[in-house]
């Protein structure tokens, strides 16, 4: 029976070395040198050699390189592009997952890759072009081989995507040329789509709105908790979903909230930036209501503020959103992060500077919070021009 053509190979202590033992393209068994055992002295059980898979991790890739290319040729980009991704690329994101630092890679960020690889790439002639011979007229033609009534934004992504995957391939010596989507220019809509269904309509809206006032105070007044209180430090301090999952009652110290982590469909870690781990100060309406709230839910467990079942584990913030939440409201619920759409917006129509929304919302770039999180209303543009009226009518 034949071997399987992709292989991680297997390390092992021989001799005074760490080898990799692995098949050769013929299928023979074959081993090669990682390094020596005195620079990494580790027992050779399961938790050590996946740190050490993390350490030989680039010497790996070139040896087994030629194995996992899909093809019996040594030299790198025999491949195609759809071997190289899924052989090679998202053996890599798999890895950036455990990584810690820069190089950490978020489950859900690997997930939409991988839909944008099944839904638009895989069965496309862009995957069957061998990776070598991939030029930037194959770029262009795949680009604008996209269906031209999507939007623009998910143009973005997929080029992206593949850009990315070509960006690793130079690194990884498997392409030898500039990056062919450099230059590329996008397509897709950037109008809004009435072709939807409902439910593609709602999300569509969802991902335009800005919270207003009256519809937080709406929630505050109708919801009953643990909503309520989610909604309150959503609507107050601007934390995303996940930073809200991952808050522990010692993280608030009645004053400030410190964001030290956050829980993305389960897995806790980091936050998305350094600066997204700035203290929130909280104001005295939140106060009021996280005292009254923590009388209903003390702290157990793990001390999660948001919990549910009695496992106390986090609050699973979808399932509020879709069972408990709409019900109240009359429906009126566009999702999380229309909360920091919210008050970034609502603070810059009461003249607070940009600076200072990009700081409560702890953005590394202010650029992210003007051109994403203030969406300017009806009002507001209003307003702005009868301020420029009547500052004209004076001169």
């Amino acid at each position: 029976m034949a071997r399987p053509k992709f292989q991680q190979g297997s390390i092992e202590h021989y001799g005074v070395n760490w080898m990799l033992r692995y098949y050769d393209p013929s299928g023979k068994r074959a081993r090669a040198f990682l390094g020596s055992y005195a620079s990494h002295p580790l027992e050779p059980n399961k938790r050590n050699v996946a740190e050490l898979r993390a350490i030989f991790h680039d010497k790996i890739t070139a040896i087994l390189q030629a194995v996992n290319s899909g093809s019996t040729e040594a030299i790198p980009g025999g491949a195609t592009v759809g071997d190289f991704i899924k052989h090679s690329y998202f053996t890599r994101l798999d890895w950036r997952l455990k990584a810690e630092g820069e190089l950490h890679i978020e489950p859900s960020t690997v997930e939409a890759y991988k839909d944008i690889w099944k839904n638009y790439v895989e069965s496309r002639a862009v995957s069957k072009i061998k990776l070598r011979d991939f030029t930037p007229i194959d770029a262009r033609h795949f680009v604008e081989g996209i269906p031209q009534h999507l939007t623009h934004q998910t143009h973005l992504r997929v080029m992206n995507f593949l850009r990315g995957v070509f960006t690793w391939a130079i690194q990884d010596g498997a392409y030898r040329q500039a990056n062919p989507f450099d230059g590329i220019k996008t397509g897709g809509t950037r109008r809004k789509r009435t072709d939807l269904d409902p439910r593609q309509q709602k999300i569509q809206e969802s991902n335009q709105h800005a919270y207003t006032l009256e519809e937080v105070a709406e929630m505050l007044d109708k919801l009953p908790d643990p909503a309520k209180t989610v909604c309150a430090v959503a609507a107050f301090t601007g934390l995303s979903r996940s930073e809200l999952r991952g808050l522990q009652w010692k993280d608030y110290d009645g004053e400030t909230i410190q964001v030290r982590r956050k829980n993305v469909n389960g897995h806790i870690g980091r936050t998305k930036t350094e600066a997204r781990e700035a203290d929130v100060p909280v104001v005295p309406t939140l106060r009021k209501i996280l005292t009254t709230y923590k009388k209903e839910f003390p702290e157990v467990g793990d001390g999660w503020i948001f919990r549910g079942g009695k496992l106390f584990n986090p609050l699973d913030l979808d399932n509020l959103s879709r069972r408990d939440i709409p019900q109240h409201i009359n429906g009126a619920w566009f999702g999380w992060h229309a909360f920091r759409r919210g008050i970034s917006t609502r603070l810059s129509e009461l003249g607070v500077d940009a600076k200072i929304i990009q700081v409560i919302l702890r953005h590394a770039n202010i650029s992210t919070t003007q051109a994403h999180y203030i969406l300017p209303t009806r009002t507001s543009t209003e307003t702005a021009l009868k301020k420029l009226d009547k500052v004209y009518r004076s001169k």
